[in-house]
């Protein structure tokens, strides 16, 4: 465990919020009618919770200071070596998303709203799976 880290107990509960918020963000940023910037933040959101519930499910919870980059940075530790480079992937979008969302506007593509889109719901099947058989509980 890193400084970033501190213990949980995983709350079916919490997981399913984060699933939630995750599922209600990813269809939102599909909407077309959003500016590409807005939808891409929504979907980083998703990503960002989807990872948040993943290392719930390994009893981590991050403190809040580089909430964000230390979410990613410890999910790459916690995915089978088959699907680490999510955390890769989702770590740049953060940074594409920062950009986005404090510095400029335009900042993103239709495409990279698209595949960004693409990889979270991939992402989010995974997860989904994941939790159920970690936690049969869940709904």
């Amino acid at each position: 465990m890193s400084n970033a880290t501190r213990p949980t107990v995983p709350s079916s509960t919490e997981i399913n919020r984060l699933l939630a918020i995750a599922e209600r963000d990813l269809g939102q940023a599909q909407m077309g009618n959003l500016h590409p910037d807005t939808r891409f933040s929504l979907a980083y959101n998703a990503a960002l919770q989807l990872a948040t519930a993943i290392l719930r499910l390994h009893g981590l919870r991050i403190r809040k200071v580089g909430f964000h980059q230390h979410t990613f940075a410890e999910l790459r530790t916690r995915l089978p070596a088959e699907i680490q480079a999510f955390s890769d992937y989702f770590d740049r979008a953060r940074r594409k998303r920062n950009a986005a969302f404090y510095d400029q506007v335009n900042v993103v593509s239709e495409g990279e709203v698209n595949d960004l889109i693409h990889q979270v719901e991939t992402f989010q099947a995974w997860v989904t799976s994941e939790a159920k058989r970690r936690k049969p509980s869940l709904t």
